[in-house]
Order: structure tokens, then sequence, then C-alpha cells
């Protein structure tokens, strides 16, 4: 039933939240069953990736995170987990209007990682993630194509996170698609 339950929820979240892309995430107090099977195709190209992202910003991102929670269902206690980022803006090339970034500001980023419910007033161990696959936020320069949805951000396509490299190149460590970018790609 709890599977049902779970499924059900995620299938709604499909259909209420479409732009939001979550990872599993698995610690020593937490265990995943498997993701939700919510797919979102890689853009084929940079243009695309650009002109389907609100904001564009290149950052240092501490890996360190917050978790918040947020009721997803409240008639079976299910809650939707998120990690929340704070980047360090270095340089910003798309910004919506009313939003201009500048070097050394502050910009949060929302990552959905999976539901829990809660149990006798404890949220459950078990987390039923959005994916398979984790997608590691370390410590480290980021070329962020981010989406403001309801006042936050979030990822534009989970398939494009870009880690800088130690050849000055940013890597595509989620995904083969579009496996390398430079800043110098970027159109202003």
């Amino acid at each position: 039933m709890k599977f049902i339950v779970m499924a059900a929820v995620c299938l709604l979240a499909l259909v209420i939240v479409p732009g939001r892309v979550a990872v599993s995430v698995s610690d020593d107090h937490e265990t995943s069953q498997g993701g939700a099977g919510l797919v979102v195709g890689a853009e084929e190209n940079l243009q695309a990736l650009e002109n389907n992202a609100d904001t564009i910003i290149h950052a240092e991102v501490n890996g360190n995170y917050q978790t918040k929670k947020e009721v997803s269902d409240s008639e079976h206690d299910v809650y939707q987990m998120d990690r929340v980022y704070t980047a360090t803006v270095v340089d910003s090339f798309k910004e919506l209007k009313g939003k201009q970034y500048k070097k050394g500001d502050k910009v949060e980023f929302v990552y959905p990682v999976g539901f829990k419910q809660m149990k006798d007033g404890k949220l459950d161990k078990d987390l039923v993630p959005l994916s398979d696959e984790i997608i590691p936020i370390e410590t480290g320069e980021y070329l962020l194509f981010l989406d403001d949805l309801s006042g936050s951000y979030f990822f534009s396509n989970i398939n494009h996170v870009y880690k800088k490299g130690n050849d000055k190149r940013y890597h595509n460590i989620s995904t083969d698609n579009i496996p390398i970018i430079t800043v110098g790609d970027l159109k202003d």
C-alpha cells in the first residue's frame, strides 16, 4: 500500500511540477528504493540549453546543502525532500528582468531529491527518489543553467550540470549530452 501511495504522489508531482527534476539521495540515515521513473530529455545543443534557461551564471558552489521538506500530500503525510545549495556568482550571462547579479552575489538553488512519508511523527528513512542516480554537487566552479519557479531557482535541465575541470573547461557531470563547454561558448 505504501508503495502505491508513494507512486501516486510521484505521478501527481509529474503533473503539477513538470519542470522540476530530482535525484535520489542516500546517506547513513536514509535508504532509497529506486527511482520513480521521471525522465527529462537532454537538450540537443548549447543554443537550446541557453534559450530554455531563465538564468545562466558562472558560480562557485560549496558542496554543503540544507535539506528542506515541503508537504506534498497532507492526507498521507508525504513530503517532498529538497536540497538547497548556495552559489556565489563569479559572472552572469543571462538573467530574468529585474534580477541582476554581480560578482560576489549569493544565489540559492533547489535540487529536489524525492519523497518521504511521516510515520509516528518522524520521517521514514526510506526515500522514494525521482530518479535512480544522484548527481553529486560538490565544492567547485559551475556553469549553472537555472529556471525560476515560484521565486526559487531549480536546474533548467538536470541533464546539464557543468563543473569546471582541471583543463579550465566545464564538463557535464550529469550526462554525455553537450559534454564540454567553455565560458567563451556562452553568448552575452
